[in-house]
């Protein structure tokens, strides 16, 4: 009710020409969003797909949100680090698998840099800027399954699950979402990891991704610079978004 209150307070002062503005305390403005998100959609359960060896969870925990966490990481020396940051957590459950549009075995490249590891190829621009963290050191096959699939089972447990599906696959988000549609009405918001000059091959540009997700009923939330190169030009960026059907029920 607060949160309505003050989305009504704010946009009765627009009309007359000024804006109320809350800055995030500690200049992380994603933070800051997703703390609100998180709150004003009642979210219980964030999935954090390509959960590296934590990183991400442990951020979403020092944001304040006490929810289910279930991460899904496919790369085993990557796993085994996962479960060490979880291990304490009873709320943070680890699935050592990926996610994709089928169901199946697929080769994933490990990078030196964990971060760049990836289905995809990594490209001429991540040679360029990324050389010695891009470069592929070794492959693992490993197992895909749609989150379609698993939802009931990783949200067991959940009366009513609400989720924010968080995606950081290095190119292959749109693969995640592509097996998940069924399970999208109860994906109230996700968080993708958009390229705007593409690191790997074959790589979906923003302008190429979002009407794919446009279409399956989200609006664009928030823009959050990931990276940039030498001339301060974007790379990439987390687009946030929010299911509309899930907007118009606030009220």
């Amino acid at each position: 009710m607060a949160s309505t209150l003050a989305y009504r307070l704010r946009n009765t002062v627009r009309l007359t020409g000024f804006e109320i503005v809350r800055t995030a305390p500690d200049g992380n403005m994603l933070a800051y969003h997703l703390h609100e998100l998180l709150n004003l959609y009642r979210i219980n359960c964030v999935f954090d797909v390509g959960a590296r060896q934590g990183e991400y969870g442990r951020w979403l925990r020092g944001t304040g949100y006490r929810g289910r966490i279930v991460s899904f990481e496919p790369v085993r020396d990557n796993v085994r680090h996962l479960r060490a940051s979880a291990a304490r957590d009873p709320g943070w459950v680890v699935e050592p698998y990926a996610l994709g549009a089928t169901e199946g075995r697929a080769t994933i490249n490990v990078t030196n840099f964990t971060h760049f590891s990836s289905f995809r190829v990594p490209g001429r621009l991540a040679a360029e800027l990324y050389a010695d963290e891009s470069k592929v050191t070794s492959t693992e096959e490993v197992a895909v399954h749609r989150l379609a699939d698993v939802f009931d089972d990783v949200t067991s447990g959940i009366a009513e699950p609400r989720v924010y599906l968080k995606m950081d696959t290095q190119g292959f988000d749109l693969e995640v979402l592509r097996g998940a549609r069924q399970a999208l009405p109860k994906v109230i918001a996700l968080q993708s990891e958009m390229a705007i000059k593409p690191l790997y091959e074959d790589n979906p540009t923003f302008d190429q991704a979002w009407p794919e997700i446009a279409s399956y009923g989200y609006s664009l939330s928030g823009m959050f610079p990931v990276s940039l190169d030498p001339r301060l030009r974007m790379l990439e960026f987390d687009c946030v978004a929010v299911r509309d059907e899930s907007a118009a029920g606030l009220g």
